[in-house]
């Protein structure tokens, strides 16, 4: 081959290679993309701490507030559904509880008999818990929080409703000591601000008798959860769509 040719394709070689660099360069994804599709999103928690840093100490505190308001919803859901087990699961094996001194006060494990004796003899129960003030001193907490209640009665002369509006005063302990401890009660005294005992009126719900009304055990839908349309990524639509309802389906 003459140098004419030699030098020629060398730089056709050379133009080629130059053309498919450009248009590679054109059609490539940026690299944050590909790390993005390539690798999953880290949890919120290594986003948080990263594998073996420690969270900061602001950081810290809205985990622990947050588990601690976890602790008081668990034991509100344990004596409205009767649930022996998740009731037992937010106190300490050294827990009292203290409702005053003719009512109840004791140890713990006496208190899970005594308090699911009581509801188990009622109709209903629903407690609601709010206005949650947390004092976090390293891993024992002093926490205040309103709870209204409802009771439905029966008694010999018919039903009654029974309100309540009160606060817990709870004293927590983080359990083993540091972040990876477990956050429980290991007291709590219950004050009554206000009551009110009324007689009952079952109107609405002899007018709504298809409405879903709740159960005392795990028979309760919200046990059942994991079921409900759109879990475990099936995208099954609800047989009951389709219907049509007038707005007069729900009776004042």
């Amino acid at each position: 081959m003459t140098t004419a040719r030699k030098g020629a394709a060398t730089k056709a070689s050379v133009q080629s290679k130059a053309s498919k660099a450009v248009k590679a360069k054109k059609t490539a994804k940026p690299r944050s993309a590909l790390s993005l599709m390539k690798f999953p999103r880290p949890s919120l928690t290594a986003q948080l701490a990263g594998k073996a840093e420690a969270l900061t100490p602001r950081l810290q505190a809205a985990v622990d507030k947050s588990e601690i308001a976890d602790v008081l919803f668990n034991f509100a859901r344990a004596i409205d559904r009767l649930d022996e087990n998740l009731l037992r699961s937010v106190l300490h094996h050294d827990a009292t509880l203290d409702l005053g001194p003719g009512v109840f006060q004791g140890m713990g494990g006496d208190y899970v008999h005594w308090v699911l004796g009581v509801f188990s003899n009622v109709r209903s129960s629903h407690h609601m818990v709010a206005n949650i003030r947390i004092e976090l001193e390293g891993d024992v907490a002093n926490v205040e929080s309103y709870y209204h209640t409802h009771v439905r009665v029966e008694k010999p002369i018919g039903r009654e409703d029974v309100f309540l509006g009160g606060r817990y005063l709870d004293r927590l302990e983080r359990r083993p000591s540091g972040a990876a401890g477990v956050w429980k009660i290991v007291h709590r005294k219950e004050l009554i601000d206000w009551a009110r005992t009324e007689a009952a009126s079952d109107i609405f719900y002899h007018q709504n008798p298809d409405a879903y009304w709740l159960q005392r055990t795990k028979a309760d839908p919200s046990y059942q959860m994991a079921q409900l349309p759109g879990s475990n990524g099936g995208g099954k639509l609800p047989s009951f769509l389709g219907r049509h309802y007038e707005s007069k389906s729900v009776k004042f």
